[in-house]
């Protein structure tokens, strides 16, 4: 025999008295053999089965959702209440108005405004001014210069260069006596009629005032307005 041989008896020599010892208290304590030893089998009906199998597969799914993460979405800050009213509030033009214009100088409109606006906050146009002077619906710049040009008793363009018509309801008395006809004394009675009943409405009405009569219309057709 050789020594794996006499290794394995004495191991089984020895299972067997644990085995016989065993059985022995069992016996002294019970007042009984111990039972023989059975073998447990773990058996699952299909329902059991497929159950479990679904709860496996939901906890899979919720744990790989957990791991998987979300982006974090980006911040975006709103705009505050007073920088979007400034940021919708129009930026405003300044405009330089003048020729044949009620109340020519600078004026102020919005952004967008067009030739015909800035005009119109000038007082609008004279009588004899000429409209094709200026493109009425170009949308205006800031800092520009309109120039509103005039025509003639005839109707016809006056040239850039030509003086332009004395303004009977604003001239003072010393631009008035530039009109053939009107020296000092007329022109101070022309200032006092229009203080007291108000402006010309047209050239025609000139004649309300001592003094003046149709040659004096007539010489300073062309060269006052109203």
């Amino acid at each position: 025999m050789d020594a794996s041989d006499s290794s394995e008896d004495v191991r089984a020599r020895w299972s067997a008295g644990l085995r016989e010892a065993a059985a022995h208290a069992y016996a002294a304590g019970h007042g009984a053999e111990p039972p023989a030893p059975q073998r447990t089998r773990w058996r699952l009906d299909a329902r059991t089965a497929v159950t479990a199998a679904a709860v496996i597969a939901i906890l899979a799914a919720v744990g790989w959702w957990g791991l998987r993460g979300e982006p974090a979405a980006p911040l975006v800050a709103s705009p505050s209440p007073s920088a979007s009213a400034s940021a919708a509030a129009p930026a405003m033009l300044i405009v330089h108005v003048s020729g044949a214009v009620r109340s020519a100088g600078l004026v102020e409109l919005a952004a967008g405004s067009r030739v015909a606006d800035a005009i119109e906050l000038a007082g609008g146009l004279r009588r004899r001014a000429d409209e094709s002077s200026v493109n009425l619906a170009r949308p205006v710049t800031d800092g520009e210069h309109i120039v509103v040009g005039r025509v003639n008793r005839s109707g016809e363009p006056v040239a850039a260069g030509e003086p332009g018509p004395v303004d009977l309801n604003n001239a003072d008395e010393t631009a008035l006596q530039a009109l053939p006809g009107v020296g000092e004394v007329l022109a101070a009675r022309i200032v006092a009629d229009r203080e007291a009943h108000g402006p010309f409405a047209a050239i025609e009405d000139l004649e309300r005032v001592s003094g003046v009569g149709p040659a004096i219309i007539e010489a300073i057709a062309d060269l006052a307005t109203t």
